[in-house]
């Protein structure tokens, strides 16, 4: 509702029917209905009006200003949310403006009649933006109030005449290519052909008869209009018609050449067609790049598992040999562990890698740092040499071809890859040029609209809309879809800029998902062997994850962050997350001969349907806990990740304030008395998600223990949406 071209002509033309018999009869609905849709459009009309009713008729300009002052009062002490107040408020205005310009008791009737037009019309306008909302209307949309407030600002233009050329032409003229244009033809013909009978048999303006045909020529797709109106213009033109006046063809090729410089800021961008094609495109370049995620994937897992079991123990052991013989004893032991805790084993694992070059330490800044204040760098990167030299790294046949040994579970994985997308049914491309012609219906200037994913319960839409604030439309675009789309929608605001708002439409989020984490390692150890991940996904769910990786400090630190890791990468693809652990189990299976183990607790909370999907391999028990005091406990079932071929789901319903704790041994399997800290966790779940996490940690760390172990605690509350 926020073509600000159109607002300043229908103000500018629409306050000048102030000079005939009926005042600001039509001049106060219009003003009311955009103001109260929109309170800055208030900035367009105002000067529009003033400036208008200055040039053309002064004499008025104490009335207007009453007018604009009370619709602003008005406006701000109700902020028009009550139509029937907004009714009663345009009655009464309109009223009282017929009442002080004509105070005859005996024009009281046609005063009365006057403001019931004005209350009717604005109701009218209502009426029609509400018909947007309702999928069964095809004759009520904001189209309609448009083709209303043209005509009354080709009115108001009737009596602007400059030379012998009457202005209310052009005007006509303007709103027939623009009705034509935003893709509205029933619109377009019956306003073109209501005005020309107007101009020519009540105005005597024969140019009138100009108007149907700007109209026919509209509907001409893309350059093919303005050409074919300039060229019937220059034909009449250099034939020297006498039907029409030849200034009003030459304004009419001006008029025709400016609107298609300011057609992108008031005409909607997309057709059905482009729509409907922009969906199926999306669908095709949703397939490669899942083809291509599903490669990168493949490729990540090859090269971290790309090495022999032998050469991996090897590298461990030189690993091992560098600390110990040079970080045991060292003098800042303490500031470098703290400094570049969880990144020494990749310096020591590249040094030995790469010892024979020199350079090496330029190509990372931390790696840099690193090497600059090792006190015993020069004696490692020798003793680095000879590691080297006995792992015979420069020998290719020191690495194995991992995809060699991993044909026979090729087969398995790719059946997997292949049902699951098979599986997904997409919404019909036509829904979402409903959706589309549903927000141009209802009046909002689409300048975004853009279908990135079209699964049926797996969709998204990114949408920007100019001139709007997301408070005030995110529940009446939300309504619009929700006519079309079964499962219903939610509106995500993503940002605002330059006048535009951009937000995304996904399947309906009933759940929101606070989080809390935290972890620390074992007492005597700097590196802790945990790792947690927690991320929303685009399809409305949210994944957290543990992962344990097997001994401790810096092996079992990188164990657990390359489970984790790949976890990450593959859930940004489409997959279901079912199937997307198990072919990621399967793989770990299937070269279970580098012994790499780590357990993996992993969550995914489905925040449309309210459920929550624990896959539990070799992790500790998790809870929910209620916000009735009662919990339930999700205790494991399976071996660590890759050691078992199939992995298990189990499914919970979560409710508002459930509360649901996550935790590696180092918390519930390692606390004698588990009962002590299930009532501790009981007595502290009104709290927020971060701080029940340093309460558990803190609990943990203070109470007497079964061993010594790394700790970590990720903490979920839900919420209502």
């Amino acid at each position: 509702m926020n073509k600000y071209l159109n607002i300043l002509i229908v103000s500018f033309f629409t306050v000048l029917t102030s000079q005939y018999n009926f005042s600001f009869t039509l001049y106060i609905p219009i003003v009311c209905f955009l103001v109260f849709n929109n309170s800055k459009n208030m900035l367009l009309i105002v000067p529009a009006s003033l400036l208008a009713m200055f040039w053309f008729n002064n004499k008025l300009l104490l009335e207007l200003g009453i007018v604009l002052g009370l619709i602003i009062v008005f406006m701000l002490i109700t902020r028009g949310e009550k139509i029937q107040f907004n009714l009663l408020f345009i009655f009464v205005l309109t009223l009282g403006i017929m009442i002080y310009k004509y105070p005859s008791i005996n024009n009281l009737l046609i005063n009365l009649i006057f403001s019931l037009i004005a209350t009717v019309l604005y109701g009218y306008f209502c009426y029609n933006l509400e018909g947007a909302l309702i999928s069964e209307s095809k004759t009520r949309n904001f189209a309609y109030n448009e083709v209303i407030m043209a005509i009354a600002a080709v009115i108001g233009a009737t009596i602007i005449k400059i030379g012998n050329i009457q202005l209310c032409v052009f005007v006509s003229i303007y709103f027939s290519m623009y009705l034509s244009k935003n893709n509205y033809p029933f619109h377009s013909v019956f306003y073109s052909l209501i005005n020309m009978f107007f101009l020519r048999f009540i105005f005597k303006i024969e140019e009138a008869l100009l108007i149907p045909f700007v109209s026919a020529f509209y509907l001409f797709p893309s350059i093919y209009a303005p050409a074919a109106l300039i060229s019937f213009c220059l034909l009449g033109w250099a034939t020297n018609i006498d039907l029409f006046n030849v200034i009003y063809l030459q304004v009419t090729i001006g008029l025709a050449i400016f609107f298609e410089l300011v057609k992108s800021t008031i005409i909607s961008k997309y057709s059905s067609e482009e729509i409907v094609k922009g969906a199926y495109t999306q669908a095709m370049e949703n397939a490669n790049h899942e083809i291509i995620a599903f490669a990168s994937f493949l490729d990540l897992f090859s090269r971290d598992f790309s090495e022999s079991k032998e050469y991996t123990q090897k590298l461990s052991e030189g690993i091992n040999s560098l600390m110990q013989y040079y970080c045991e004893g060292c003098y800042v032991r303490k500031e470098c562990f703290s400094k570049n805790k969880g990144k020494l084993y990749t310096f020591f694992k590249n040094l030995i890698m790469y010892s024979k070059r020199s350079d090496y330490e330029l190509r990372d800044a931390d790696a840099i740092s690193f090497f600059k204040s090792c006190p015993y760098i020069v004696e490692m990167r020798k003793s680095s040499i000879l590691i080297n030299e006995r792992l015979n790294i420069a020998n290719s046949n020191t690495k194995t071809n991992t995809l060699v040994a991993q044909m026979n579970g090729f087969t398995n994985i790719l059946r997997q890859f292949s049902v699951d997308n098979a599986l997904k049914s997409e919404l019909d491309y036509e829904i979402f040029n409903k959706i589309y012609r549903g927000l141009n219906d209802y009046g909002f200037n689409v300048c975004i609209f853009e279908p990135k994913k079209i699964t049926k319960h797996d969709f998204l839409i990114e949408v920007g809309i100019k001139g709007e604030n997301f408070k005030q439309i995110k529940g009446i675009v939300e309504e619009i879809c929700n006519i079309y789309i079964a499962d219903k929608v939610t509106c995500i605001f993503k940002n605002a800029t330059k006048g535009r708002t951009y937000f995304t439409i996904v399947p309906k989020l009933n759940f929101e998902i606070e989080y809390g984490y935290g972890m620390l390692a074992q007492e005597g150890n700097n590196i802790c062997g945990d790792n947690y991940l927690i991320k929303n996904l685009n399809n409305a769910k949210l994944i957290a994850a543990i992962s344990d990786g097997m001994g401790k400090g810096y092996v079992a630190n990188q164990e657990s962050a390359s489970t984790l890791k790949l976890v990450d990468e593959i859930t940004k693809t489409t997959l279901t997350t079912e199937t997307a652990l198990q072919i990621l189990n399967t793989f770990y299976f299937i070269q279970d001969y580098l012994e790499k183990y780590s357990t993996l607790d992993f969550l995914e909370i489905d925040r449309t349907k309210g459920e929550a999907l624990f896959y539990k391999m070799g992790a500790a028990s998790s809870y929910i806990f209620h916000s009735n005091g009662t919990y339930e406990k999700i205790e494991n079932e399976g071996l660590p990740f890759g050691i078992e071929e199939i992995i298990e789901a189990k499914k919970y319903k979560i409710k508002k304030d459930d509360v649901i704790v996550m935790a590696s041994d180092g918390i519930f399997e390692n606390i004698i008395d588990e009962k002590d800290l299930e009532a501790y966790i009981k007595g502290i779940i009104h709290l927020s998600p971060q701080k029940i996490t340093y309460e558990i940690l803190n609990y943990a760390r203070k109470t007497k223990s079964k061993t010594l172990d790394d700790m970590s605690v990720i903490i979920l509350k839900i919420l209502e949406n």
